[in-house]
């Protein structure tokens, strides 16, 4: 009886476990540096919006954000992103050492709007929106659709503490109702590009 459990528990982590063959490849994304990034970073999050990433091929979930900030911090150049406890991906940020951030042109906005409407805890949500995952060299998820990703190593993670709020995040959170944010600042490691993105740019 307990070979059978064995067998059943294998069985079950191995259909949990998402393709991890399918790789980027070379000519399909390029490597720039962090400060080879032309867009505005206002523009980037709160226009194009994200979709970050935080989990491993067996485990993981996404969600759209449209807070973020790209700089530098500790002598390092990073991502900043903020995740409401309330959400799922909130978890994966907490328990993962890196996690990736992916935009995408203007027409994947209705499957952007889906992934930030629809939680991973009821369904697969990636699979109904439309996008397609898959797995860097690194091993980290990302989408076949995006033109750029990000790849960042948590440097830092904790709440917002409402002792240091002023009068917009108090306002924020009294009218919305939702969780309070976590931050999380995550060391850029790597930074992809369609090569069409690195060709319009010389």
């Amino acid at each position: 009886m307990k070979n059978i459990l064995i067998i059943l528990a294998v069985l079950l982590f191995l259909t949990g476990c998402r393709n991890t063959d399918n790789h980027n490849s070379n000519n399909a994304m390029t490597e720039i540096q962090p400060s080879e990034i032309r867009e505005n970073p206002i523009q980037l999050f709160d226009r194009s919006w994200a979709l970050l990433t935080a989990g491993h091929s067996c485990d993981l979930n996404t969600m759209t954000i449209f807070w973020g900030s790209l700089g530098e911090l500790w002598n390092k150049p990073v991502v900043t992103v903020y995740v409401s406890c309330d959400r799922y991906t909130h978890e994966f940020m907490e328990r993962e050492d890196r996690f990736t951030v992916a935009f995408f042109p203007e027409k994947y906005r209705p499957a952007l709007t889906y992934l930030g409407t629809h939680s991973g805890r009821d369904s697969d949500k990636i699979a109904e929106s439309g996008l397609t995952l898959e797995f860097l060299a690194s091993g980290q998820p990302s989408f076949a659709e995006a033109d750029m990703v990000i790849e960042a190593r948590k440097i830092y993670g904790a709440p917002f503490t409402p002792e240091g709020f002023g009068d917009i995040p108090a306002a924020f959170y009294s009218s919305r109702g939702i969780g309070i944010h976590s931050v999380y600042f995550g060391e850029i490691e790597h930074v992809w590009v369609r090569d069409s993105e690195v060709l319009a740019a010389k």
